[in-house]
């Protein structure tokens, strides 16, 4: 009864945490990212590393690396089971770009700046178009020399559970033409998508080199093995 009451105290701390900090630094990375993209992305990197920090140190929710590091890789295939692989990409990516919904460009200060960063907008209900713009964005974004954060399924998926990998992404990866690495973890153990409970504990994140391949059903194969891993 007390452990879950204390546990409960912390969570309710670091949402907390979380709004005064976008108060704190979404002006300044907003106003900055009006005359600078680079002063936009430094601003909005230290935000990530900060509650990064402080879900580990209030929290206890750290995080373990296993296989090849996170270098410069041009496209990131990973799961998405909760905020906390998107904090973690944006801090240790150098220059990441996310395919998200454009009503997130709505939110004041957060939306703005993710606007701002250069991350790819769509609707989700225009299927068709959507991958067109997508598939017409991502070029340009690798050629400025930054990485692509792409959820294969779609959208976050509880921990334990798998679906199917999206056809639109397989596409995706394969006009980019590009080498990639595939990232698995367990971030939904500790911090589940339905929740606001954040439980204590060390997130795996299982790295794999995947060379290009232009056999759709291999990718395929290799992204769902690896996904099963963890």
């Amino acid at each position: 009864m007390i452990s879950n009451i204390f546990l409960t105290f912390k969570s309710f701390l670091f949402w907390v945490n979380l709004v005064l900090s976008v108060l704190l630094f979404g002006p300044i990375a907003f106003t900055l990212g009006l005359f600078s993209y680079e002063l936009c992305l430094f601003v909005s990197k230290l935000w990530c590393r900060y509650n990064l920090y402080f879900l580990r140190q209030v929290c206890s929710l750290k995080h373990e690396l296993r296989g090849p590091k996170l270098g410069k890789h041009y496209v990131i295939i990973s799961r998405h089971q909760s905020a906390w692989e998107t904090l973690f990409f944006a801090a240790f990516i150098e220059r990441p770009i996310f395919i998200l919904k454009k009503e997130l460009l709505m939110i004041p200060l957060f939306g703005w700046c993710l606007y701002l960063l250069k991350n790819i907008s769509i609707d989700r209900t225009d299927g068709i178009s959507s991958l067109k713009k997508i598939m017409r964005c991502c070029g340009d974004h690798i050629n400025n020399g930054r990485t692509l954060i792409i959820f294969p399924e779609g959208t976050r998926v509880p921990y334990g559970m798998n679906i199917e990998i999206k056809k639109g992404v397989l596409k995706i990866i394969d006009s980019l033409k590009l080498p990639s690495i595939i990232i698995n973890h367990d971030a939904g153990k500790f911090w589940n998508k339905n929740s606001l409970l954040i439980k204590p504990g060390i997130i795996t994140i299982d790295t794999l080199s995947l060379d290009y391949n232009s056999d759709q059903s291999f990718v395929k194969k290799a992204i769902q093995k690896h996904f099963e891993q963890v």
